[in-house]
């Protein structure tokens, strides 16, 4: 197994990426910038990366009115994901496509991606976004026809097995320019385990790069549903490690991510450049009442919206933006810098809009460096200080709510080096190491900054954050009481300091 936290190793990494930030930005993200804040001259973007229309079997929408509910509650970019399935390679190419391609002339303000989600072999969903180019819908088409698990288009060779999962992930890391790959709804189901995670983070170390740390369908609950449609319980495809809790949201969040010292602390406990994103999963609206035919996507390649009404609300979605975001720090409003900030871990994820700026950087004497980042340390001893500065919206939510940050967790875990047990899901370095008050930050204009300092670093670690308007000390398993409006967590990706 590749050597995940040698110095040397990550700048060969760094090196063979096809990035568009240029050398000044790879050279920050590897080794740090002068001991200031390195979120200066960029552009905060706030996106989606899983949403569905009305080429989905389950979906309602053309891809413009995604597109526009998107622009109308706050993003800047998003990836169309439509399920992959025996027919939908041919029906991506021929139908959706060209309403993508529409989308981008009318909303030319939006970034718009081509994407899929995958339906993984032997394993959960995942949306695979793929960079701009001539090419895009051949590439994604070939890509569901090789690997998909539900496609027919190779019925002799069905993708089904784990290995089948490997080498799709491969023949993404194969593509150039480089595509992304994460994981939807890892807990759901129960379907991906630790040691599967591991493997595709191995197989493409540049396009496998995390999972959804908060799922979609929030407004299950409105609707009488558990929040995210985390109704599970592990069924015979289930990994058997997986305890009963995992398959609920915590707060929200998957419980990969909730649970201090879990499945993502593992990861990042290797060091693995491992990050997590905020999403939709945006299908039909939960305040719509109209009915859908669905048999039309068998004969005409998407589904059709009919005169008639339910009786009563059944949808569990939101529309993408109006309650989860990805917020990435990016260096150009482009559709190459969005997906390598994506792929390079800077970025935070919210619901409900609890804060929409996230200034978390850690630095010693000399170095900065921003979320996603490796702070190098020459040697054990040196102090390090993390600083966040975030920003609460003075407007109403979507939710009309007013927005309050009651406290934040600053978190922290040893590095450990490559784990002998692939299925590993536990990290018991990993703890809070600050809970910090709203009312403790210093406030700078419309920021509150807070500030931590580790001194004397002896070995290496990595510290992440989150945040809530709660005033209890850790997330809860959520129920169908819980208000998805005032429950509201963000929750930062990872900063890696190694020693040595």
């Amino acid at each position: 197994m590749e050597e995940l936290i040698s110095r040397r190793v990550f700048l060969a990494r760094a090196a063979g990426l096809t990035l568009t930030l240029g050398t000044a930005s790879l050279w920050q993200l590897a080794h740090g910038t002068a001991a200031r804040n390195p979120y200066a001259g960029g552009f905060w973007l706030a996106g989606d990366h899983h949403i569905h229309t009305r080429f989905s079997p389950d979906g309602q929408y053309m891809i413009q009115r995604q597109v526009a509910e998107a622009s109308r509650h706050g993003l800047h970019w998003c990836v169309i994901t439509d399920h992959g399935g025996p027919s939908h390679d041919r029906i991506a190419l021929e139908l959706a496509y060209p309403d993508l391609l529409d989308a981008r002339k009318r909303y030319a303000h939006m970034l718009i991606f081509q994407g899929l989600e995958w339906n993984i072999p032997a394993g959960e969903h995942g949306s695979v976004i793929l960079p701009p180019t001539d090419s895009e819908a051949k590439v994604i088409a070939e890509f569901e026809a090789l690997f998909d698990e539900r496609n027919t288009s190779r019925p002799n060779t069905p993708a089904n097995t784990e290995q089948d999962a490997i080498e799709g992930v491969r023949y993404l890391q194969s593509l150039t320019p480089k595509p992304l790959f994460m994981a939807n709804h890892p807990s759901r189901r129960g379907l991906d385990s630790p040691g599967e995670l591991r493997n595709w983070s191995d197989a493409g170390p540049d396009v496998a790069r995390g999972f959804e740390g908060t799922p979609g369908h929030h407004a299950s609950v409105l609707t009488g549903y558990p929040r995210g449609y985390y109704d599970n319980e592990p069924g015979p495809r289930s990994w058997k490690g997986y305890p009963p809790e995992s398959y609920r949201t915590w707060g929200g969040y998957d419980w990969m991510v909730a649970r201090v010292g879990g499945l993502w602390d593992s990861l990042l406990g290797e060091g693995r450049p491992w990050f997590i994103t905020s999403n939709s999963d945006s299908h039909r609206h939960h305040s719509d009442l109209t009915v859908v035919d669905s048999s039309t996507y068998t004969t005409k390649g998407y589904v059709t919206e009919t005169n008639r009404k339910m009786e009563k609300p059944e949808n569990g979605d939101f529309f993408p933006g109006e309650y989860n975001k990805t917020w990435v720090y990016a260096p150009a409003r482009s559709y190459l810098a969005v997906l390598d900030s994506l792929r390079l871990g800077n970025m935070f994820t919210v619901i409900g809009d609890l804060i929409d700026r996230l200034e978390f950087y850690a630095h010693n004497a000399d170095r900065a460096v921003p979320m996603g980042g490796n702070l190098f340390l020459n040697r054990a001893g040196e102090d390090v200080e993390a600083v966040i500065r975030l920003r609460v919206p003075k407007k109403l939510n979507f939710g009309g709510r007013s927005l309050k940050l009651h406290h934040i967790d600053l978190i922290a875990g040893d590095i450990l080096g490559a784990a002998t047990d692939r299925d590993l899901m536990v990290n018991p370095t990993t703890k809070v190491v600050a809970q910090m008050r709203a009312s403790e930050a210093k406030r700078e204009g419309d920021m509150l900054t807070f500030r931590y300092r580790f001194p004397k670093v002896a070995r290496s670690f990595y510290l992440r954050l989150r945040g809530t308007n709660t005033d209890v000390e850790s997330p809860r398993m959520d129920d169908l009481k819980v208000s998805v409006w005032d429950d509201l967590w963000f929750y930062s990706n990872p900063i890696f300091v190694r020693v040595g």
